[in-house]
């Protein structure tokens, strides 16, 4: 895990004590460990509405900045900003959106070296899903839409959020609900519906692919999060915290998973597409490895208590 320096422009020393306090509960959640740093020598800043014009300095003017802004005020014309005082989870999306526009710097640096592209899927509701959360070579929409017999759906991929009422969402856990693939809308949010995290969604529709990896993913490649996803999603599974844990962790093979969590192959199936579908996969060419042994063992042991330690700051045990 890389790390990535945080500086603080103007802000207020309780905004930063409880930012730095933040960045703690968040720690292996994000792709990318932070730490403070002076502003000179952070890669990131985080400055306070009124005292924008501070990064406009030769040293920083390239530096990427998060704005602070009194959530009784309007919204920045910014990239990235955070309305004051901003929630835990608020601050770790708007990390993942700047770590996310870093990597695509660093990617369209590299264009001319030849990539391979994935393939997609057959035409269903997940493969609009993957697609309208993946697929970079289109023009991206910021809301799509998709109809069910239980209401209508709403995704907002900017935001890793979607958007139901409280009956489609009963449905969706039921596994009731069968959608048309997504299309672009230029609709409104209406009041009522509620805001769930993307994985949720793959998860909850995703049973249909659950005999296999999705085609384009090879079982012998090893896989991670870059982040988290929904704890509660998982329905306070142990062997689905467990996974979350390994490979927030490190990289680790098909069989690495299958053995420390000991999952089912379907369920394991289930829990990396899903993982894929909703952007958090990332997978890479397993390089040499062995068949785990007492290493792993401890790993196991060790990963268990860590489980255990998450089960209960997450309330769930």
């Amino acid at each position: 895990m890389r790390t990535q320096r945080l500086g603080f422009v103007g802000l207020g020393e309780d905004t930063v004590s409880a930012c730095l306090s933040m960045l703690k509960i968040i720690d292996g959640r994000s792709p990318v460990n932070w730490s403070q740093s002076t502003p000179n020598l952070a890669d990131v800043l985080m400055v306070a509405n009124e005292h924008r014009e501070q990064t406009r300095q030769e040293n920083l003017i390239n530096k990427p900045c998060i704005v602070i802004y009194p959530s009784s005020q309007e919204k920045p014309a910014t990239p990235f900003s955070l309305p004051h005082p901003f929630r835990v989870m608020q601050l770790l999306d708007v990390l993942d959106d700047v770590v996310r526009t870093l990597d695509t710097s660093l990617a369209d640096d590299s264009k001319d070296s030849p990539a391979t592209s994935k393939p997609a899927p057959s035409a269903d509701f997940c493969t609009s899903l993957y697609r309208a959360i993946n697929d970079k070579t289109q023009s991206q929409c910021e809301l799509y839409s998709s109809e069910s017999r239980e209401g209508r759906l709403l995704v907002k991929p900017g935001s890793h959020r979607f958007y139901a009422r409280p009956a489609l969402l009963h449905a969706l856990a039921a596994g009731t609900v069968s959608f048309r693939p997504l299309s672009p809308s230029n609709e409104a949010i209406s009041e009522g519906m509620v805001p769930r995290p993307l994985f949720e969604l793959a998860w909850l529709t995703g049973g249909a692919h659950n005999n296999a990896l999705l085609p384009w993913l090879d079982v012998n490649s090893q896989f991670r999060l870059s982040r988290w996803p929904s704890a509660a999603a998982l329905n306070k599974s142990r062997q689905l915290l467990s996974l979350c844990a390994l490979m927030t962790r490190r990289a680790m093979t098909f069989d690495e998973l299958q053995t420390l969590s000991q999952c089912e192959d379907n369920t394991l199936f289930h829990f990396i597409n899903a993982c894929e579908i909703s952007g958090l996969l990332v997978s890479q060419p397993s390089a040499v490895t062995t068949a785990p042994t007492a290493q792993s063992s401890g790993d196991s042991h060790r990963i268990g208590g860590l489980i255990r330690g998450l089960r209960t700051r997450l309330g769930l045990s």
